[in-house]
């Protein structure tokens, strides 16, 4: 998907707009330096792509203005799909500002240029695989992320892209597909390009096991993909606990009843908090940014010695962990808490 959006105008960055967690803007900087060094040696506007931790730039340039422009996007993205994109963005930034570009006191409007990359980003999306054995739960949970009544009784799926989900200007391509066992040699083709693989099981002890199948597909194919185990199902009495199911699946589990219409807003936070979407975005995620700004209070607090204040922070962030579905985080910030306040007693 498209994290961030850069224009940088004579070393300055006169345009950023982020839509999820990319690269700090003191941090680009220095990567703009370097791509401007290797991109000014070449001859004509060039365009190029680099790879920086967890993500791909890719950027075009105009050397007469000094005017760069630069796309942060997920390493599933292929280059050669979004170069048309970036090229538009440039000749319609060009037609816009024309000469006004070099007078020293040039700004750039962002609600225009918001527009046109809002317009720009809904053409990326993010895949969201759900994959599993059949029967588990993949076309409910689909559908209870669409918001559609959710099937009392279980019927087979054989199909391929499922919907578009709108968070704001964030479009998520949802995919379900057959678990039956006749089609397990389209896996393969099915992830390939997803941004966020979630793997479905109903939560009992033979399900789980033999789901570690698709993590070895997963792996293979998707290498770099965030992949979050779903443990449906959690309200039936043979369901093992996250816990259980994390240790044999190696991975990070998320509990879940996907009959319960109240459960969609933990899944779209699950996906949200996976594809690192800014929480500005919606209010939906809100808890997640909540989370994210205790968690930070809470290690200032206790970096400075403020054992109580930090115990206090920390609390939040357990409840809202819980909250998110997240019950490995929320026990590891619980383990910490019980330890900090035998140091208070």
């Amino acid at each position: 998907m498209l994290r961030q959006v850069y224009i940088i105008l004579n070393e300055e960055i006169i345009y950023h707009r982020s839509y999820a967690k990319g690269i700090n803007p003191s941090l680009l900087i220095d990567v703009y330096l370097k791509i401007k060094r290797d991109a000014f040696k070449k001859l004509g506007d060039q365009s190029g792509s680099y790879e920086f931790f967890q993500t791909r730039l890719l950027f075009t340039v105009e050397k007469d203005l000094n005017l760069f422009f630069i796309f942060v996007l997920g390493l599933s993205n292929v280059i050669e799909n979004t170069k048309p994109y970036i090229f538009e963005i440039k000749q319609k930034f060009l037609t816009t500002y024309g000469q006004d570009i070099k007078e020293n006191n040039f700004t750039a409007k962002n609600e225009e240029l918001d527009s046109l990359f809002d317009k720009v980003q809904r053409n990326f999306g993010a895949k969201i695989s759900i994959v599993g054995l059949s029967g588990v739960g993949k076309t409910t949970t689909s559908q209870l992320i669409k918001a559609e009544e959710i099937p009392l009784e279980h019927t087979p799926t054989i199909t391929g892209k499922v919907c578009t989900i709108k968070l704001e200007g964030i479009n998520l391509y949802l995919w379900d597909f057959a678990g039956q066992n006749e089609f397990d040699y389209l896996w393969e083709n099915f992830i390939a390009g997803s941004d966020v693989v979630l793997l479905m099981t109903n939560s009992t002890k033979e399900n789980v096991e033999k789901s570690k199948y698709f993590l070895e597909i997963s792996n293979k194919v998707v290498p770099f993909t965030r992949l979050a185990v779903i443990a449906n199902k959690q309200d039936l009495p043979d369901a093992m606990s996250i816990e259980e199911i994390e240790k044999i699946m190696g991975n990070k589990a998320y509990g879940l009843v996907a009959i319960e219409p109240d459960s969609r807003d933990k899944i779209i936070r699950i996906i949200a908090d996976l594809l690192n979407i800014d929480p500005n975005v919606s209010s939906v995620l809100k808890p997640i940014f909540e989370r994210d700004l205790f968690i930070s209070k809470g290690n200032n607090a206790l970096d400075q010695g403020d054992l109580r204040e930090a115990v206090n922070f920390y609390d939040k962030v357990i409840s809202l962990c819980f909250e998110l579905g997240d019950i490995s985080q929320g026990n590891e910030y619980k383990n910490k808490t019980d330890k900090l306040r035998t140091f208070l007693n």
